[in-house]
């Protein structure tokens, strides 16, 4: 019989290999190289339970890891199947993981979020279809990402720079502020995002860089030295 580790990778190759998802090495990541980004479904364990996350990672970061820089984590109502980012207050249950008591029961269960992950990657990638798209989506006031404003400030100056709109992306760049910056991180990016502003008075220069990075994070991220796509040079 196999085991639950082997029925999540059976249906999660199942539903998202047919959408050019691949397993990254051998744990509970799918992942999807955009060139400029990586979109990944992870089958998060959670001690004996099961939690579903989707979401993009944006190379031009510079951290070497899968991070959830847009997305995160699921809810899903398991009698409709819908499904939201963040625990919606109505008053219905929703659930953010399985857990395998019986094999017929776990299997029904890997369906549906496996439905649902399918779902919520079609999504991201109308929702993340070029840079532009990422800064007008990170410029919303609603949108959060990750844990800080920094990070989302970040990101969204990247977007910017990276589809020509360097005002824009200087305006973002500059909200992070030095001054209130404290732990090592926090300081590593702000010296970095000090620079992308001074460069957003150069906006081919500002790109320049911006692809770069990309593919400086490819490289430590082990990725292929020919990205699948690439966001094209702007008309300055």
């Amino acid at each position: 019989m196999p085991t639950p580790d082997q029925m999540i990778v059976a249906a999660a190759q199942a539903e998202l290999r047919p959408l050019g998802l691949r397993r990254h090495k051998r744990t509970r990541l799918w992942v999807e190289d955009r060139g400029w980004w990586l979109l990944f479904v992870d089958f998060e364990r959670a001690r004996s339970d099961t939690r579903l996350g989707v979401g993009a990672k944006f190379l031009w970061g510079p951290m070497p890891e899968f991070s959830y820089d847009y997305g995160g984590h699921l809810f899903w109502r398991e009698e409709t199947g819908d499904f939201a980012t963040e625990r919606p207050g109505d008053g219905h249950v929703w659930v953010e993981s399985i857990r395998h008591i019986r094999d017929d029961q776990f299997t029904a269960d890997l369906t549906q979020i496996t439905g649902i992950a399918r779902q919520r990657v079609l999504q991201l990638r109308q929702e993340a279809g070029t840079p532009a798209d990422v800064a007008r989506l990170l410029s919303a006031p609603q949108t959060r990402v990750g844990a800080t404003s920094w990070w989302h400030a970040y990101h969204a100056g990247a977007a910017a720079g990276l589809s020509g709109d360097a005002e824009l992306a200087r305006k973002h760049f500059d909200r992070i502020r030095p001054d209130r910056l404290a732990v090592g991180w926090e300081l590593e990016l702000g010296r970095r995002a000090a620079a992308l502003s001074t460069l957003a008075e150069d906006p081919p220069a500002l790109f320049r860089r911006l692809r770069a990075d990309i593919g400086a994070t490819r490289t430590k991220l082990g990725l292929s030295d020919t990205p699948p796509d690439a966001p094209p040079e702007p008309v300055w």
